[in-house]
């Protein structure tokens, strides 16, 4: 069994797989909602508070871990901790206070193992992979089975949240803000000249997963579908403008523990798959844990292609 622990900016998930048929299989996945990102002081430091939570947290994981025979441990973080101007002392402190040893990916890292760990359930030759997370988003381009380019901006459901909306809601004209905010960011990718467009988007992470459970409330679908129409993004966000109370009983009812992040996620689904003129979203139930575990498997030949 090998155990993977992703510590982001909205929250840090243990996931214990074990490989079948040559593939990992996910056996134990737990999650706290930790919001690191809450706890980035104006100097761009973690704070005291930020580093003991996930101490705790790690904690807590670590009894679990000593709990499993023969399973391995890969803790990462992404931009958490990348995006930190202290992060030595955040490693240091979780080192003597769990023993774990984290290795902080790079956004370009992230991004391909974002790709790796989506094109696990969803292969596709050619398309768009946006992977949202609390405090990044990665972008990736695939062009005949292979990345072509794979980038990272530092915003995210959560980070957008903390620099835009000021009570647990937004408004209008904060979504208008956020949404602006995220062009900019995409304007500023250094993607090729001749870019990809109208390819499908695979999406990738909590906000994809929590924008299809909203998707199949409001249209009563209870198949296991992955895929539906990017229409559905403008939709909700008109729907929102229209009737707060409605969208936020929606979200209530499918993501609870994301009721402050969704809209934020959901604009930046909705720019994406305007910038790269997608029709079509897939989404993915694996993501950068998976990417990074069979990265690591397959260079010691546990996992083969």
């Amino acid at each position: 069994m090998y155990c993977v622990i992703d510590i982001g900016s909205n929250t840090i998930r243990l996931v214990v797989y074990r490989v079948e048929n040559n593939t990992i299989k996910p056996m134990l996945n737990k999650k706290y909602s930790v919001g690191l990102a809450g706890y980035i002081n104006k100097k761009q430091a973690l704070n005291k508070k930020g580093i003991l939570k996930t101490i705790s947290v790690l904690k807590e994981y670590r009894l679990i871990i000593d709990m499993l025979p023969d399973c391995e441990v890969f803790p990462f973080a992404t931009a958490s901790l990348r995006n930190i101007v202290n992060s030595a002392e955040v490693l240091n402190a979780i080192k003597e206070g769990t023993g774990f040893s984290v290795r902080i990916l790079s956004g370009h890292e992230e991004a391909l193992f974002s790709y790796n760990g989506a094109m696990q359930t969803l292969p596709t030759d050619n398309g768009i992979v946006a992977d949202i997370g609390g405090g990044s988003t990665e972008i990736v381009l695939i062009a005949d089975k292979s990345p072509l380019c794979a980038e990272s901006v530092p915003i995210g459901s959560l980070n957008l949240y903390e620099s835009y909306i000021n009570i647990l809601l937004p408004t209008k004209k904060e979504l208008s803000k956020i949404e602006t905010a995220v062009k900019k960011q995409i304007k500023n990718l250094s993607l090729p000249k001749n870019i990809i467009t109208n390819q499908p988007l695979c999406a990738v992470g909590g906000t994809a997963r929590a924008a299809l459970e909203i998707y199949k409330y409001i249209n009563n679908i209870n198949d296991n579908i992955t895929g539906y129409d990017c229409g559905f993004f403008s939709e909700l966000l008109d729907m929102y403008s229209d009737s707060h109370s409605k969208v936020i009983d929606y979200i209530l009812k499918t993501a609870p523990d994301r009721i402050h992040t969704i809209l934020p996620g959901i604009v930046i689904l909705k720019t994406v798959s305007e910038y790269f003129k997608c029709s079509a979203v897939t989404t993915s139930s694996f993501g950068v844990r998976e990417g990074y575990l069979c990265h690591i498997l397959k260079e010691r030949g546990v996992l083969h292609d």
